[in-house]
């Protein structure tokens, strides 16, 4: 770097860009010392200094910082050519669009994520309105990965490409095409709801059959007389009534529902209850006996022979070859002193059964009844 003053010229020995050696010349804050050069026409001068001399600890000093110079030349080199890992997803692009369900029509409350795998997937989501639109302004230029969800139906996935963010893309219209077979959060509330009924875990089965309930309507009446149960064991008696009742209501000609929530009140410690269901069914509606032989079962366990006894003759009607309906019959007439019933009762269930448990049983309380 040179300068002139007048007809006298100056430059660096030492080359540095930004020493001041003249008015015309560059600059540098704070100057750096430097040895000059001076031309005068008819020859030159010895080397001197312009602010002051250039000693040895100066000149390694000039030397150090051009080295880092260097260095952080390189650095800033070296980054520029290593590619980002991740980059930031934000943007000002826009996309927009609309879910459908599979009829057309728009879906309300379906969630759309966005994805850019060039910004380590980085992104964003929206939740359409209640006409299934959205829209979303700040994307960065990008292959964007959408993932469509809605409750019942299938997910969607596809990839939009937004070269520039400047672009306007069309509206995204998609249509979701409903679950096949029931949706998992069915299925995970009814096994849920199962597994605390077993193990009278009365909270949590009350919980997950309401949502079967409020998700399948149609399912849960089916529930009704569990649900009535449940609330018998929490000690809620009217709401274990107001759910029998619903029960028989939800179809009255369903005979064998009768008799489900009848059995449903007798677990439940309501047999004025249970009596004024069996009262209501018809027994040509019935297939079978086996939910009279549950009845009479249950007052058995109760110490009530006597309505024992009538529901499993009613048993019996229905099914004459209900070998064990005779033993317990039998039962249930030694507790009455009715002897003359209960050897008839015990001599049918040998002639049915002699080999089995109950014919075995029924052979020593002959003994007994001689």
């Amino acid at each position: 770097v040179s300068g002139r003053v007048g007809n006298v010229r100056y430059w660096t020995t030492c080359g540095c860009p930004e020493e001041t050696v003249s008015s015309g010349a560059a600059h540098l804050t704070p100057p750096i010392p430097l040895m000059c050069r001076k031309h005068t026409g008819g020859g030159h001068t010895d080397l001197r200094p312009i602010s002051q001399p250039a000693g040895r600890a100066d000149r390694q000093g000039v030397t150090k910082m051009l080295g880092m110079k260097r260095l952080l030349f390189v650095l800033s080199a070296l980054a520029l050519s290593t590619p980002l890992v991740a980059q930031d997803w934000k943007g000002q692009g826009r996309l927009m669009g609309k879910v459908n369900d599979d009829t057309g029509k728009g879906l309300p409350g379906a969630t759309v994520t966005f994805a850019c795998p060039t910004a380590g997937n980085g992104g964003t989501s929206v939740v359409t309105d209640k006409k299934g639109q959205w829209s979303y302004t700040g994307f960065t230029a990008c292959n964007w990965n959408l993932d469509i969800k809605a409750e019942g139906f299938q997910v969607r996935t596809l990839t939009v490409p937004l070269g520039s963010e400047q672009l306007r893309l069309l509206p995204i219209d998609v249509k979701l095409e409903k679950l096949k077979g029931p949706p998992p959060e069915l299925v995970n509330a009814l096994k849920a709801g199962d597994d605390a009924f077993k193990t009278e875990q009365w909270e949590a089965a009350r919980t997950n059959y309401l949502k079967v309930s409020e998700l399948r309507p149609d399912l849960g009446v089916q529930l009704y007389p569990r649900l009535a149960r449940i609330y018998a064991a929490e000690k809620n008696t009217e709401k274990a009534i107001e759910y029998l009742q619903k029960s028989v209501d939800s179809d009255p000609s369903n005979q064998q529902l009768k008799i489900v929530a009848a059995n449903a009140a007798m677990e439940a410690g309501m047999t004025d209850k249970a009596l004024a269901f069996l009262a209501t069914v018809d027994d040509a509606g019935l297939q079978n006996g086996d939910g009279y032989y549950d009845i009479a079962i249950s007052f058995l366990r109760k110490s009530d022979s006597a309505n024992a006894v009538a529901f499993f003759t009613k048993a019996l009607a229905k099914d004459p070859k209900i070998v064990d309906a005779y033993y317990w019959r039998g039962i249930s007439y030694v507790q009455q002193g009715k002897l003359a019933e209960a050897k008839v009762d015990m001599q049918k269930v040998v002639e049915l059964d002699p080999t089995g448990p109950n014919g075995v049983k029924a052979k020593k309380a002959l003994e007994g009844l001689k």
